[in-house]
């Protein structure tokens, strides 16, 4: 008999113990956050950094779950962007602290990815690619491509993704 209450005992207790765990697990839980970046502005790209940045270490350091998705389309594309040739951005690409090829701008993009890991996409938007005539291979490396961005963006909020435009 007392073995059995025992077992209860040690049972009940891991079972206490395992339930926050798979409740913490619950998506329900998982923080979600949309950037629309549509804007060609690069102190506004900047700032935008920065609070990808800060919400990112926050979330890392407080073992919050999270999921970020920045998604780029119009004049903001040229920042997922290694090369502009041929493209409709060719001509005047983005100027910024970090040299007028973007590097500073790039660096900062692929800080945040590897901060934020499988945590932190970024989107390029195919219809304003079409449009400047960008091809896939002129898309930096960790950007995925998506049909339309503001798509994206209105299927991110419909999946509950809190929306954030820097202004």
């Amino acid at each position: 008999m007392k073995n059995v209450s025992i077992t209860r005992i040690i049972a009940a207790l891991a079972l206490t113990l395992f339930i926050p765990t798979v409740w913490a697990d619950d998506e329900d839980d998982v923080v979600k956050i949309v950037y629309q970046c549509d804007f060609p502005d690069v102190q506004r790209v900047h700032l935008m950094l920065n609070t990808l940045n800060n919400a990112v270490k926050y979330y890392e350091k407080n073992l919050i779950q999270y999921e970020i998705d920045v998604v780029a389309l119009g004049p903001c594309l040229q920042y997922f962007m290694k090369d502009f040739k041929g493209t409709g951005f060719a001509a005047k690409p983005y100027l910024e602290r970090g040299g007028p090829t973007g590097e500073g701008t790039r660096k900062r993009f692929n800080g945040l990815k590897l901060l934020g890991g499988d945590n932190i996409t970024f989107f390029a938007c195919q219809n304003t690619m079409d449009k400047k005539n960008v091809k896939a291979s002129q898309i930096a490396d960790n950007v995925e491509i998506t049909p339309g961005g503001i798509v994206k963006v209105i299927d991110d909020q419909r999946d509950g993704f809190a929306y954030i435009k820097i202004q």
